[in-house]
């Protein structure tokens, strides 16, 4: 998975861009995931979702259209991040939070001072003005600005695990970060993004967290490490054919008639 944070004070245009962010990755094929924060609590008042709350500290909802789950308390964002499964994490909010790249929405040119913590890969503004000075690169409300925005999300977005192990030669992960933003270093110089296993279904690279790597890569020695001729694993390539598996349901399907 792949992140890219949109900050910037009040009104600036963050909800506005993230959603125009997550319409065009997901227009180009991508499965994409928001995290949004907010200042205030939800207030679910007297409904049976707010009486639970009173009781209860994790709440889960199935519907026909949606399925939620609500945890009572504040957690960080690396918790929740652990809940989510998507090609592009969208993260509005929190600026103190140094793991991913980062948007930053100005409103007026000093609010980059205090907003640009060396993650930015660029800046974006609602008003024209500050774009015909060249204080930011994109406008919001130009679709093909929008364009070019997704396009540099796809090639730059990363995130890191904030466990600051130092096992990449740095002292933490924000300075990985950093070098990453500046184009000194890529993900893949975190120990914990190194490809263990490299899957791809219909020509679409698979991403998986490290937990998931370990799994299928467990998985696959199990099955094809006891059989003959196979040689060694180490770097091969495993090719998994589907193609006749809706044949061979339609002709159970019909053998049970």
């Amino acid at each position: 998975m792949k992140a890219i944070g949109v900050i910037g004070f009040k009104k600036s245009g963050k909800t506005t861009l993230t959603k125009a962010i997550a319409r065009l990755l997901k227009n180009r094929g991508h499965n994409v995931a928001v995290i949004k924060h907010s200042s205030k609590p939800f207030d679910h008042g007297f409904t049976d979702t707010g009486q639970f709350m009173k009781e209860i500290r994790q709440i889960g909802f199935i519907t026909p259209e949606n399925s939620e789950i609500i945890l009572k308390g504040e957690y960080n964002i690396a918790e929740i991040i652990s809940y989510i499964n998507a090609d592009f994490l969208i993260i509005e909010g929190f600026k103190s939070v140094k793991y991913f790249p980062k948007i930053i929405c100005l409103k007026q040119e000093d609010e980059r001072k205090i907003l640009d913590d060396g993650l930015a890969i660029f800046s974006v503004s609602m008003d024209a003005s500050l774009k015909k000075q060249k204080i930011v690169d994109y406008l919001i409300s130009e679709e093909n600005n929008l364009e070019k925005i997704a396009e540099q999300v796809e090639k730059r977005a990363f995130i890191l695990p904030d466990i600051n192990c130092g096992k990449c030669g740095y002292n933490n992960c924000y300075s990985l970060a950093q070098a990453i933003v500046q184009g000194k270093e890529t993900q893949k110089k975190c120990i914990y993004f190194q490809d263990l296993i490299s899957i791809s279904i219909n020509k679409k690279r698979i991403y998986l967290n490290q937990f998931m790597s370990k799994l299928y890569l467990n998985m696959i020695h199990g099955m094809f490490s006891p059989l003959k001729d196979v040689g060694s694993l180490q770097n091969a390539k495993i090719v998994i054919d589907l193609g006749s598996l809706e044949g061979s349901e339609q002709r159970k399907d019909k053998s049970r008639d």
